[in-house]
């Protein structure tokens, strides 16, 4: 709760405590935090897991038992010919059985023998069997294991679409931090050339340097300008690109103009995740194998349809009679039974569905293995990357140390008359571009980790 107070300042910037030094830093954490709770995408990824749910509830409505009524009359000249009062409820299971039971009541002088009840109707209760295909797998059974499967294919789907978001807005967030740098060195530089103009329209005045020395100082000052309003432009920029992230309450949001990144955004140590060949709980990865599940599912039900319909019905019936309506007689020689049989000829539909669906699981076979092959290879390629820029930046930092050391030594010189401010506007040039260089490098180091979370599975951070 704190952390969302916190955030909400910082964006709206409340004037009492605008001032205060603790809210000119909008952490990585904290930013990350909006993006997950209030971003747009976020919310609709929350909507994969409602759909799941959805799906469930309609597969188990499969399951549900319903209520058949019918009624049929005919009056013709005055007389009834017949009515025809008949309800039945099924009751339908996850195997190729159903439970039902009914009640008929019919009348009429026209009234055709078979559908003759007693005056006060007559009961029946039975079961309907699929005997060969429908048995132990059906559409029923298959949908209801599918929409399981589901539930972990949304889940997923929704992990990915958080990872791919938290991904996007880190990869803003350090660009931000990386042009904020930047400006801070192009800062620093303006001011030195402000004083080193200063000092030498000083030195000009009692005499010890030239116009020309005055003009060159003038034009090195400008060109820093000319630097730094290029790259606060930039800047903003990056800046923008992160307000894109914040969210609040489903309306976009600013921060306050006084609001900086941090200077260090890498959420974890880059030793703390191991290589792992496992990649079995990658999304998209565990979203293919769900996939596959869910094919298979539609392959066992296709094999079943290669086998003959034989169906099954048999009804107890239980006379009531007029004089005790609340009483139902039971008999084993009352009864109703029936058999359908259904026998393609050539199963050419069945056949080509079946071979479909075996066709579609050796497809997404390969899609996995491709895919999991793609992913390791980049998941080892990126550690290498890593070292490399980890190298590469211990050396650019040892470098800034030496032009620093350089600097200063020509400071002294020219302070002593031994040097000269194209010298040292050398010297500070190369010291600026390899400043320029480790901010580019760590830049790199940075992306190139948030891509090896994201392959990982560790994008978003775990203490959110």
């Amino acid at each position: 709760m704190k952390k969302a107070i916190y955030i909400l300042l910082l964006i709206l910037g409340f004037n009492s405590y605008a001032q205060t030094d603790s809210l000119n830093t909008l952490t990585y954490n904290e930013f990350i935090y909006n993006v997950i709770s209030e971003h747009p995408i976020a919310k609709s990824a929350q909507l994969k897991e409602k759909v799941a749910k959805a799906k469930l509830l309609s597969a188990k409505g499969g399951l549900d038992p319903y209520l058949t009524s019918s009624i049929d009359q005919k009056d013709f000249e005055g007389k009834q010919y017949y009515n025809l009062f008949k309800n039945k409820i099924t009751i339908p299971t996850s195997l190729g059985i159903a439970i039902t039971g009914g009640f008929d009541n019919n009348s009429g002088y026209n009234l055709n023998p078979e559908n003759k009840t007693s005056n006060s109707g007559l009961w029946s209760a039975g079961v309907e069997i699929d005997v060969l295909q429908g048995l132990l797998t059906n559409p029923r059974k298959t949908a209801l294991k599918q929409a399981k499967v589901y539930q972990e294919i949304a889940k997923n789907q929704q992990l990915e679409l958080l990872n791919n978001l938290v991904y996007e807005a880190s990869k803003a967030y350090a660009e931000w931090q990386q042009y904020s740098s930047i400006c801070e060195i192009l800062k620093d530089n303006l001011k030195l050339s402000e004083l080193y103009l200063k000092n030498v329209k000083s030195a000009l005045a009692s005499g010890e340097k030239t116009t020309i020395d005055t003009l060159e100082a003038t034009v090195y000052l400008q060109n820093n300008q000319i630097d730094l309003v290029k790259y606060q432009q930039l800047l903003n920029e990056k800046r923008l690109k992160v307000e894109n992230h914040l969210w609040l309450e489903n309306v976009p949001v600013s921060l306050q103009p006084n609001v900086e990144p941090e200077s260090n955004i890498i959420p974890h140590k880059f030793d703390e995740i191991p290589l792992n060949n496992n990649l079995d709980s990658i999304p998209i990865i565990a979203e293919k194998s769900a996939k596959k599940e869910s094919l298979i599912l539609k392959q066992k039900l296709n094999r079943e349809k290669l086998k003959p319909k034989l169906k099954l019905k048999y009804n107890q019936l239980l006379k009531t009679n007029d004089d005790n309506v609340g009483v139902a007689a039971l008999s084993a020689d009352n009864y109703k039974w029936g058999a359908s049989l259904t026998f393609p000829i050539f199963f050419r539909n069945e056949r080509g569905k079946l071979q479909e669906s075996k066709y579609a699981v050796e497809e997404i076979n390969y899609e996995i293995a491709f895919k999991k092959t793609e992913i390791n290879n980049k998941i080892v390629a990126n550690k290498r990357n890593q070292q490399a820029l980890i190298t590469q930046i211990s050396l650019l930092e040892k470098n800034i140390i030496g032009y620093q050391t350089l600097l200063a030594a020509e400071s002294k010189k020219f302070e002593y008359g031994e040097s000269s401010l194209f010298l040292i506007n050398k010297r500070q040039e190369k010291l600026i571009e390899s400043e320029l260089k480790l901010l580019s490098s760590q830049n790199k180091l940075i992306l190139n980790y948030l891509d090896y979370l994201l392959l990982t599975n560790n994008i978003v951070p775990n203490d959110l």
